[in-house]
């Protein structure tokens, strides 16, 4: 059995396709893609940040090392991003080290 699983292993990985993703899309928000400033970079994450059952949108910024939060008015097939709140504790935004 163990002669069998290792002829076959080289065969099945020959047989493996190669995955293909579909070209990036910008992320928008009020009709217009997001832009962090700072060449772009920026961390997304998709969470039900505010329990509505909709995916809302944290995205971290490398200047300044913000943490947007955009909420979800759409849909959670359709999601829908308005203007941005920067995350706060205390009344003060959260603050991450950055570089």
């Amino acid at each position: 059995m163990k002669r069998l699983l290792l002829f076959l292993l080289p065969v099945l990985i020959a047989l493996a396709e190669t995955p293909v993703f579909d070209p990036p899309v910008p992320i928008q928000a009020n009709g217009v893609n997001i832009n962090v400033g700072y060449g772009g970079n920026a961390s997304p994450f998709v969470v039900d940040w505010d329990g509505d059952g909709n995916q809302d949108l944290l995205l971290g910024q490398f200047d300044g090392g913000r943490i947007r939060f955009y909420t979800n008015t759409g849909t959670h097939y359709n999601p829908t991003f308005g203007n941005f709140e920067y995350l706060q504790a205390d009344g003060s935004a959260i603050m991450l080290s950055y570089g």
